[in-house]
């Protein structure tokens, strides 16, 4: 049988645009490589509809295949003219990439995956830009269930937030519009953790799972404490009698002030460690540290009476 575009795409000679492309896509549908491997006479009529949705989409081409008809057309034409130029926009609809003419007609279909760009995809398109697999259902449709996309977000938390556990509202953007969750937030949670919230994501498709929600924490910082995992970090001020006589001062603590013996003839900057007096270790067993720096404490004004005493401390040595 005589070949004809309009026939391999079965429609009639004075199809409408919309029909034309109709026609291709149950075509495509049908001959795809990915739902044919290994199947040369599906992989053949795969690129004979493609190459006669490539000029009967383009009015140009199809005035000119018309008037010349289907063999004096292809003796005019070569493959580069056919699926050159606005031939490109034309597949771009499919998700096919720049380079159609290569993927079809010089091996790209052969063994794998016809190879699509994500640009122009629309909403259903992975992110970012360049070259990325898609196959017979990322173009066509799912034919199962589909579980939905993963979406993330991010928290700030405060420092006692994060120390002590709590429980926050986020407000989220669906394709359904703003929908309000409400997230435990774990003691001893730190900056950079993510937290896991399943079946918050998107949709699944036909009956497919939801994704989940991820939401990225950075924990703010605290006035008092310095923090390094599990372990809390603080500066004490110390009197310098303190330190040459030895005694007591209080420290600030998760959980108020507490005690801490100073031995006489410590060291101003010595680092004093207080076991099990830091955060929460996140998902496990304990607590951290609390370490202490000493610090002495320098009054900016001084009664006349300190200031004797200093000046016999300087004459001795101290």
């Amino acid at each position: 049988m005589k070949e004809d575009y309009y026939d391999l795409l079965k429609i009639a000679k004075d199809a409408s645009g919309s029909e034309i492309k109709k026609a291709y896509r149950k075509l495509a549908k049908k001959y795809h490589p990915d739902k044919n491997p290994d199947d040369k006479q599906s992989e053949t009529m795969f690129k004979k509809i493609s190459e006669a949705y490539a000029v009967l989409s383009d009015s140009k081409k199809r005035a000119q295949y018309d008037r010349f008809g289907h063999d004096k057309f292809r003796q005019k034409f070569s493959h580069d003219d056919i699926f050159g130029g606005g031939a490109k926009d034309v597949f771009r609809e499919f998700g096919f990439g720049d380079d159609i003419f290569s993927q079809i007609f010089r091996g790209g279909v052969k063994g794998g995956r016809i190879r699509f760009e994500t640009s122009g995809m629309g909403a259903g398109g992975a992110g970012g830009a360049g070259g990325a697999g898609f196959g017979f259902n990322d173009i066509f449709g799912q034919s199962g269930p589909a579980r939905g996309q993963d979406m993330s977000a991010a928290m700030t938390v405060s420092f006692r937030e994060a120390v002590d556990g709590a429980e926050r509202n986020i407000s989220i953007q669906t394709g359904s519009g703003a929908k309000t969750l409400s997230v435990k937030i774990p003691p001893g949670i730190q900056t950079g953790k993510k937290l896991r919230i399943k079946g918050a994501g998107a949709p699944g498709a036909n009956g497919g799972p939801t994704g989940d929600l991820y939401i990225e924490i950075t924990v703010a910082d605290d006035p008092v404490f310095k923090r390094d995992g599990a372990d809390l970090f603080v500066e004490a001020p110390v009197n310098y009698s303190t330190l040459i006589l030895g005694g007591s001062i209080t420290v600030p603590t998760l959980h108020g002030g507490r005690n801490l013996k100073i031995h006489k003839g410590a060291d101003p900057g010595k680092k004093m460690r207080i076991k099990g007096a830091g955060a929460p270790k996140l998902r496990g067993h304990g607590k951290g540290d609390l370490y202490v720096t000493l610090k002495i404490n320098v009054p900016s004004k001084i009664t006349k009476n300190q200031k004797e005493l200093a000046s016999k401390l300087a004459e001795a040595g101290l």
